[in-house]
C-alpha cells in the first residue's frame, strides 16, 4: 500500500488554506496521488441515432485505493465505466453476465420504459448468458444517472463489491453552452477490504445499512484533483450502499449547484453543504479563485444516533497554473410544475423498519395501480426510528412540502431524505411509460429485506 505520507493531505487547519508555490503544487501532485480518470465505455456509433456497447460483469482482481482487491467489476473497472450518450438517441447495450449469480441493470434516474428492453428490473440474467437492452433516450433527460443491479433481495452485495458506475447524458440547454469549466465525475462509494477480499455483509450492518471503511473518489481515498479552469464542475454520484455523504469546502465557500438526481435546476443556487443520501446525484460548481488548494471535506450523519466515520478530508482541488474566466448563467432551465390543480388521487406511504405501509415486498402483488397522465400525490411519512431515502423508479416527483412547510425552491428529485417523523408530500406526473416498476428505501439492505413496493401504470 502507498506510505502514508505520499498520500495524506497536508495536515492542519491553517496549512488548508496557505498558498503554496507553484513547484510546491506540482510536487504535491504524485502520480499515484491524481484522481483516477473514468475509463469511457466505448460506443460504436457506425448507424445513425444509435449508441451500441457492450458491459461485461465478472469477478477479477483489480487496483482499488493501490492495492489488488478480489471485486466485481464492469469491463475490469471499478467503479464501472462511464456510460455517455445524448437525448436523442437510442442506447444498444448488451450485458455478459460472468459472475456466479444472476444479475440485471437498473438505469437509475433515466424517463425511459420500465418494460422490454427498457429499465426492466425484472429481467435476471443467468450466470454464462447476456441480454441486450434497447431504449430511446428522450429529451428531458440530461444530466448525471447511473446504473447498477436491481435483483429482489440479493442486490447490496454486487452492489457494495463494486457493480456500479455513472451514465452521463448530454443534452442542448443554452446555459451548457455558456457554462466554460472543466467537468468532472466523481463518484463517492465507500468499501471495506480484508486482506485482498471484500467481506460479506455482517448481521449487525443491515439495520442501520453497511457503511466500508475506505471513502473513495473513483476508487481511491483522499485523491488529488489538478483543475485545468479556474471554474470546475464536479458532478457527484453517491453510489454508496448506505452511506450519507456531506460534503464541505475547507474554505468555506459556497459550491454553486446546477442540478440535482440529473435534472437542471431552473436557476444556481448556492450552498455551503451538500448532502446526498445513497444512490443520489448533484452537480456543483466550485470557483478556484485563489492559488491556495482547496479540499473537499466528509462529514458525518448520525442515523439511529450512531456515527460510524468522523470528519476527514476526501479530496484535494488543485487550482489551474494560469487562471481562467469565469461566467455562471443566472438562468439554467424551465422546471415544470406539478401545479395546483386538484390531483387525481392522493395517497399515504409510511416508511418502517425494512416495510412500507406494514408489508414486505411481494414481487407478484400490486401495490399502487395507476394510469399513464394521471397526476398523484404521495404523502410520504417516516414512522420508522432513523431516516430513509425514497427512490421511485422512472419518474421524478416535485417536493411540494416537508412537514408542511413548501421548499423555497422548485425541484424535480428521484431521491430525497425523510426524516424521523417527517412527512413528505410529492408530486407525480405519470407521463410517457405504461409497465410495472418499484419505489422504495435506497439503503440496498433496506431495499434486499423487503422495503420495496410495486407500482402498476397502466396505459
Amino acid at each position: 500500500m502507498t506510505p502514508i505520507s505520499r498520500r495524506r493531505f497536508l495536515q492542519g487547519a491553517s496549512a488548508l488554506l496557505l498558498p503554496l508555490p507553484e513547484a510546491a503544487l506540482q510536487a504535491a501532485l504524485e502520480p499515484d496521488q491524481a484522481v483516477p480518470a473514468l475509463p469511457e465505455l466505448p460506443l460504436d456509433r457506425s448507424e445513425p441515432g444509435l449508441a451500441e456497447g457492450r458491459l461485461v460483469a465478472e469477478a477479477r482482481p483489480v487496483r482499488i485505493n493501490s492495492r489488488t482487491v478480489e471485486a466485481w467489476t464492469y469491463n475490469g473497472s471499478y467503479p464501472g465505466p462511464l456510460i455517455r450518450v445524448r437525448e436523442g438517441e437510442t442506447l444498444r447495450l448488451s450485458l455478459i453476465n460472468r459472475l456466479p449469480v444472476a444479475t440485471n441493470l437498473h438505469f437509475h434516474g433515466l424517463w425511459v420504459s420500465p418494460s422490454g428492453r427498457g429499465d426492466n428490473v425484472w429481467l435476471q440474467v443467468p450466470p454464462g448468458e447476456s441480454f441486450t437492452y434497447e431504449f430511446a433516450i428522450p429529451a428531458g433527460n440530461a444530466g448525471l444517472q447511473w446504473y447498477h443491479p436491481h435483483i429482489h433481495g440479493a442486490s447490496a452485495e454486487p452492489l457494495f463489491r463494486g457493480l456500479a458506475g455513472p451514465l452521463l447524458v448530454e443534452g442542448d440547454e443554452a446555459f451548457e453552452r455558456e457554462l466554460v469549466c472543466d467537468d468532472r465525475v466523481l463518484v463517492l462509494k465507500d468499501l471495506t477490504v480484508e486482506g485482498r477480499r471484500i467481506p460479506r455483509v455482517r448481521p449487525t450492518e443491515v439495520s442501520a445499512g453497511r457503511e466500508g471503511q475506505w471513502l473513495l473518489v473513483n476508487g481511491m481515498e483522499q485523491p488529488v484533483l489538478q483543475a485545468n479552469r479556474t471554474l470546475l464542475r464536479a458532478r457527484f454520484l453517491n453510489a454508496s450502499n448506505s452511506r450519507y455523504w456531506k460534503l464541505r469546502l475547507s474554505n468555506e465557500a459556497p459550491m454553486t449547484v446546477v442540478a440535482f438526481d440529473g435534472r437542471t435546476l431552473e436557476s444556481p443556487r448556492e450552498l455551503q453543504e451538500l448532502q446526498l443520501v445513497p444512490g443520489a446525484r448533484a452537480e456543483a460548481l466550485i470557483v478556484l479563485d485563489n492559488p491556495a488548494p482547496v479540499d473537499l471535506w466528509y462529514h458525518p450523519v448520525p442515523r439511529r444516533e450512531m456515527q460510524f466515520t468522523g470528519s476527514r478530508p476526501l479530496l484535494r482541488i488543485l487550482p489551474p497554473p494560469v487562471p481562467t474566466p469565469v461566467s455562471i448563467p443566472g438562468r439554467l432551465a424551465r422546471v415544470p410544475r406539478f401545479g395546483a390543480a386538484p390531483p387525481d388521487t392522493e395517497r399515504d406511504i409510511v416508511l418502517g423498519l425494512f416495510n412500507l405501509c406494514g408489508r414486505f415486498l411481494d414481487p407478484a402483488r400490486v401495490d399502487i395501480r395507476t394510469r399513464v397522465g394521471a397526476r398523484e400525490i404521495w404523502n410520504v411519512r417516516n414512522a420508522d426510528y432513523m431516516d430513509h431515502a425514497f427512490h421511485l423508479h422512472t419518474w421524478h416527483y416535485e417536493i411540494l412540502e416537508l412537514d408542511g412547510r413548501a421548499p423555497a425552491h422548485v425541484e424535480r428529485r428521484d431521491m430525497h431524505n425523510v426524516r424521523i417523523g417527517e412527512t413528505m408530500r410529492i408530486g407525480i406526473h405519470f407521463t410517457g411509460y405504461s409497465g410495472r416498476t418499484l419505489y422504495h428505501c435506497h439503503f440496498a439492505e433496506h431495499a434486499d429485506a423487503g422495503m420495496m413496493a410495486v407500482l402498476q401504470v397502466d396505459p
